[in-house]
C-alpha cells in the first residue's frame, strides 16, 4: 500500500519514527492509508475545494492535450487549421493553470494555515510543488501553441 501524493507532511519520532502524510484524498500514518472521506468531520470546504479544483485543472489539461494530438493529426492530413481550435487549446491552458492557483491556494490558506500544519512542523509536500508546475508548464504550452502556430 503506498502513500498518498502528499500536499503536507511530518515527520516525527519518540520510540518509533512515523511519517504523517496528507493528500488531497487520503491520510497516511506511516505505511497504514486512509480515504480522507473516513475523516469526513475534519474536511473542510477549503479542503473540498482544493480536490475539486484539482480535478478540473487536470481535465482542462487533458482537453488540452487532447486538442493538441487533434490538431496536430489534422496537419499531418493536411485539414485546413482553424484558429478556434487554437485559442480553445491556449483558453483550455489558462484555465487549468486557474485550477491549480486557486486548488493550491484553497489548500494552502484553508486547510494548512487552519490546522496550523506550518506551526506543527509540517513541510509542503511535493505533490503541492508538482500540481503548481505542471498547471505553469501546461498554460505556457497552450499560449506557446497559439502564438507559434
Amino acid at each position: 500500500n503506498h502513500g498518498p501524493a502528499s500536499w503536507a507532511s511530518l515527520s516525527y519520532s519518540r520510540d518509533v519514527s512515523v511519517t504523517l502524510m496528507y493528500g488531497l484524498w487520503k491520510v497516511c500514518a506511516g505505511p497504514d492509508c486512509k480515504d480522507l472521506s473516513d475523516y469526513s468531520i475534519y474536511i473542510t470546504d477549503a479542503w473540498k475545494a482544493a480536490s475539486a479544483f484539482s480535478i478540473l485543472g487536470m481535465v482542462a489539461g487533458i482537453a488540452a492535450l487532447g486538442l493538441a494530438c487533434y490538431h496536430f493529426i489534422m496537419r499531418v492530413l493536411a485539414k485546413p487549421e482553424t484558429q478556434t481550435l487554437k485559442f480553445i487549446i491556449m483558453v483550455a491552458g489558462i484555465l487549468a493553470l486557474l485550477c491549480v492557483i486557486i486548488s493550491t491556494s484553497c489548500f494552502g490558506g484553508g486547510v494548512y494555515q487552519k490546522y496550523l500544519m506550518d506551526k506543527a512542523g509540517f513541510d509542503i509536500g511535493y505533490s503541492l510543488i508538482l500540481s503548481a508546475v505542471g498547471g505553469i508548464v501546461i498554460c505556457i504550452g497552450g499560449v506557446v501553441f497559439f502564438v507559434a502556430s
